[in-house]
């Protein structure tokens, strides 16, 4: 917001609209002066107050907002850590909520015992990033000033290696599946790196077998992460499995059981029970464990983090940085470029 004379000598008050134009209104004066009180009486008077609400109420609009516009699993988290948040903090107007409040709630959270075991602060930053982004989202509804959680400090969270599958596991797993439609899907997302619901929610038109390609996107049931689209290549094994699928299809969806959906907890509950018959050293393999044996097998075979990258679809290169210590040859090499001749 500022003055600007015209060529009348009229002083006017240029100011951004609520639909993000310039515009202006005028002084009706010549003197700066007077001007000057007219801009500062203009500001008070275009300072839009928050809407005075509850947290239990701008919850309930939120997570009906949310249902529509976010992933059912991304919904579904939003509707947990919010309704902790309320049992912890409490019935609060929106706009009193602070810092203060986002360290008592992590306190808390840290202190929570489920099945025996402290709750993982991994577990629990997903809940802060969900707070996070409601409360951006309640900014961007004009109800509160500024966000209170913009610039807090996460859990501190031990760097931990992604867990995947040996080979010999990965073989001894596949051996130990009975149902052939599980054993398909797993073969597929080891060949494809693609995310579970991706998987489940993936139908024939999304595949062009002649280009060897899938597009992943978003559809009236299912939204990607982020709700990006992006096109994955498919090794001549995967186009194997599709167009075995594609001569007996009878939906519009890849992957069915008796020609219905697979209820994704359903698929992961089914799969943890075969990990655990395997009796495999490494408890914590679950469904996800095969989209990182995907990664991790690529970069132990020396391909590049930029090219994993892209075949996961990570927005950025340091989320696919956790696999980098699978080809410490290539580093290597790299400080094997310096050179200095000893006498």
């Amino acid at each position: 917001m500022y003055l600007s004379k015209d060529k009348s000598g009229i002083w006017y008050v240029y100011y951004r609209g609520e639909d993000g134009k310039t515009k202006r209104t005028s002084t009706r004066s010549k003197l700066k002066t007077d001007s000057l009180r007219f801009l500062l009486s203009f500001k008070t008077s275009k300072v839009v107050k928050p809407k005075v609400i509850s947290f239990i109420d701008f919850k309930k609009e939120f997570l009906q907002f949310a249902d529509v516009n976010y992933r059912k699993g991304t919904a579904k988290i939003f509707r947990l850590s919010l309704t902790m948040f309320e049992k912890i903090i409490g019935n609060l107007p929106l706009a009193s909520i602070t810092p203060l409040h986002w360290d008592k709630y992590k306190a808390e959270r840290l202190k929570t015992i489920t099945n025996g075991n402290p709750i993982s602060p991994v577990t629990i930053n997903i809940d802060l990033r969900s707070l996070r982004s409601a409360f951006n989202t309640a900014l961007r509804w004009k109800l509160i000033e500024s966000n209170p959680f913009s610039k807090q400090p996460f859990c501190s969270v031990p760097e931990q290696a992604p867990v995947f599958f040996t080979r010999a596991d990965f073989q001894k797993l596949i051996d130990t599946v009975k149902e052939g439609w599980l054993k398909e899907m797993i073969i597929f997302a080891t060949l494809t790196g693609m995310r579970r619901g991706e998987i489940l929610n993936l139908q024939w038109s999304d595949i062009d077998l002649s280009r060897k390609t899938i597009t992943i996107q978003s559809n009236l049931n299912f939204k990607t992460k982020q709700g990006k689209r992006r096109t994955i290549p498919l090794n001549d094994t995967a186009v194997y499995i599709l167009q075995q699928k594609a001569i007996k299809t009878v939906t519009d969806y890849v992957f069915t059981l008796n020609g219905k959906p697979i209820f994704s907890d359903w698929l992961s509950h089914k799969f943890k029970f075969y990990v655990y018959e395997c009796k495999f050293k490494e408890d914590r393999l679950h469904f996800h464990s095969l989209r990182h044996t995907f990664a991790s097998w690529l970069v132990q075979d020396g391909v590049s983090l930029y090219e994993v990258q892209k075949l996961l679809g990570h927005s950025n290169i340091a989320v696919t940085q956790v696999y980098s210590h699978l080809q410490p040859e290539q580093l290597h090499n790299t400080v094997n470029k310096i050179q200095i001749p000893l006498n």
